[in-house]
């Protein structure tokens, strides 16, 4: 049985997506049997059918079933899972969670004190795909800047990921 439900048997980060974070009935709660997950090819194989925790325990993987997996987003980024299930099988899932669970806290941060309702998704991306170095620098940052700081957060977060080459948007 699972026991980590805030990382996704394919290496999604589920505490850094749109749909964890949110308020609404639909929030999701992470990738575990009595989700939406139940209905994921992925956690069926991985979970239900082979009692791993992620793919990563997998002597198969990577296998068919990731084939087009990489390639497109939903509401979530999907080309972090690979890099993810590789850091998982250097350091274990224990050691991958400590950093999850920081950029999780930062991205806590950001929705709390810089988001005016439309960057949920944006500040999600960012805490997935930029270095925590760069997420902390701009927290920082944003605390000098005169006037609307959701604003100039915005904006420092978008120049931050122009500069480490992190495209912040879907691939669909």
């Amino acid at each position: 049985m699972k026991k980590h439900a805030l990382i996704g048997c394919c290496g999604i980060s589920c505490g850094l997506c749109p749909r964890f974070q949110s308020k609404a009935k639909s929030r999701c709660l992470g990738c575990r049997p009595d989700a939406h997950c139940q209905y994921c090819p992925i956690f069926r194989c991985c979970a239900m059918k082979r009692n791993y925790e992620t793919c990563a325990d997998c002597p198969e993987f990577p296998c068919e079933k990731f084939a087009k997996w990489f390639d497109a987003d939903s509401f979530v980024t999907h080309c972090k899972c690979l890099p993810n299930i590789q850091k998982i099988k250097n350091v274990g899932v224990k050691e991958f969670l400590k950093e999850q669970e920081e950029r999780k806290q930062l991205l806590e941060i950001m929705l709390a004190k810089y988001n005016p309702g439309q960057c949920v998704s944006l500040y999600c991306l960012a805490c997935a795909l930029m270095s925590v170095a760069s997420l902390k620098k701009a927290l920082k940052q944003v605390e000098s800047a005169k006037g609307d700081k959701a604003k100039a957060f915005k904006i420092l977060i978008q120049e931050l990921a122009g500069k480490e080459k992190v495209d912040l948007k879907l691939r669909r």
